[in-house]
């Protein structure tokens, strides 16, 4: 049963309209050929269109017609809702990578719909015949006019025109299950791609796990004294007040010391280490950053930015020293425009430079990756994207009014 699964599937149709999809982008291709071939061959009449020869002399043409054509997209379209293909699209549809093997996917779905197209065209009416035939001989028993399709084949033909149709219904399921498993490679997502997903995976997860080990190691530490500190207070209360006074005391020191330590460490996401003990820096110095960044800055803040905690002060400042970083070394024109909306429940960050072309991702770059990372710390958000020449981050952080120092 499982070889005539085929037969019912609805994939092997939808495969089906596939193939004639491509047999329909052959056609043009074809026709150009069969103008050249009857150039050279006046007497051919139009038989050009069927000459096996003129069909390899134009896959040249379709292959160099797929690098010019926005094809893309609807071919991959094409072969997730008919092929039934998954696959990730590539991070950058412009690239010379994703562009030679979107051509040889566009080139291979014409030239196997232009041929599997005509076996079908030729074919299927040749079940109809094989049908009428055969029912007219065996129910009747006239014979057949002798000619180009009798014998054997059409006197049986209740059996074989079945058996024909079914053989190209098998063609059809193996086609399609061939082309979908090549989908993936040829539309989908190339090594570079997966390599760079992977390696921004990988820092993240590195990110996470830097962060457990230091808020474990600080937290704990001031944990384990707030711990030793309140029991031994407990104990002697009673007898020594003065000692047990002096413990909570330094219960309440170590707790008010964790509690900056914790902020340190989460202050210190994505930043490298040094031994500067110089207050770090927060919206008050955006300012300063512009005149230093390197780049032309039209600086707006409105709002009140001492709203904002210093922790996600910090980070604000960071996210867009950070921008400006990137915008030094990607952008078109070393110019942005920053805006820092601080209101009453969130502080939204802007900075737009331009860029004519979507921006390529590049190894080992973890810009995006730390933006976001120093946002999701706050409870916010943070993302980048293109348009109209342009290119934006945008962050937003809560206000949360408890946590203000």
């Amino acid at each position: 049963m499982r070889l005539l699964a085929p037969l019912w599937s609805r994939a092997t149709y939808r495969g089906w309209v596939w193939i004639i999809l491509g047999g329909a982008l052959m056609m043009p291709f074809m026709m150009v050929g069969a103008i050249g071939h009857n150039f050279l061959n006046p007497d051919s009449g139009f038989n050009g269109i069927l000459e096996p020869a003129v069909f390899a002399a134009v896959l040249p043409l379709v292959a160099a017609a797929s690098l010019l054509l926005p094809d893309r997209e609807v071919e991959r379209t094409a072969a997730r809702r008919l092929l039934g293909a998954e696959f990730a699209s590539p991070v950058d549809d412009d690239s010379w990578n994703s562009r030679w093997r979107t051509g040889c996917w566009f080139t291979l779905h014409a030239a196997i719909g232009g041929v599997v197209s005509g076996i079908t065209l030729a074919l299927v009416p040749y079940v109809g015949y094989l049908l009428y035939y055969g029912a007219r001989f065996t129910f009747t028993g006239l014979d057949i006019v002798p000619g180009r399709f009798a014998g054997p084949i059409a006197e049986w033909g209740l059996l074989t025109g079945p058996l024909f149709l079914a053989a190209l219904i098998a063609l059809v399921a193996a086609v399609t299950t061939a082309m979908r498993t090549l989908a993936p490679r040829l539309l989908g997502q190339s090594a570079s791609d997966r390599l760079a997903a992977s390696r921004a995976e990988a820092a993240r997860l590195a990110a996470r796990n830097r962060i457990a080990r230091e808020l474990h190691d600080s937290v704990g530490h001031a944990l384990s004294v707030v711990v030793v500190q309140s029991e031994a207070a407990s104990r002697l209360i009673s007898r020594d007040p003065a000692f047990a006074a002096e413990a909570m005391n330094a219960v309440g020191e170590t707790a008010r010391g964790a509690l900056a330590e914790l902020d340190a460490v989460i202050g210190a996401l994505r930043e490298d280490r040094d031994d500067s003990r110089a207050p770090q820096r927060d919206l008050a110095d955006l300012a300063s950053l512009a005149a230093e960044s390197g780049v032309t800055v039209d600086l707006q803040v409105t709002g009140e930015p001492e709203a904002l905690g210093r922790m996600a002060s910090r980070e604000t400042y960071r996210i867009v020293q950070e921008a400006l970083t990137n915008v030094l070394r990607h952008a078109d024109e070393p110019r942005a425009r920053v805006a820092v909306a601080v209101g009453a429940a969130e502080a939204a960050v802007t900075v737009a430079s331009p860029a004519a072309r979507r921006p390529r991702g590049r190894p080992g770059g973890r810009g995006l990756i730390g933006m976001a990372e120093r946002a999701a710390v706050l409870g916010g958000t943070a993302a980048a994207d293109w348009d109209a020449g342009e290119w934006t981050v945008r962050a937003s952080i809560p206000i949360d009014t408890k946590g203000r120092e």
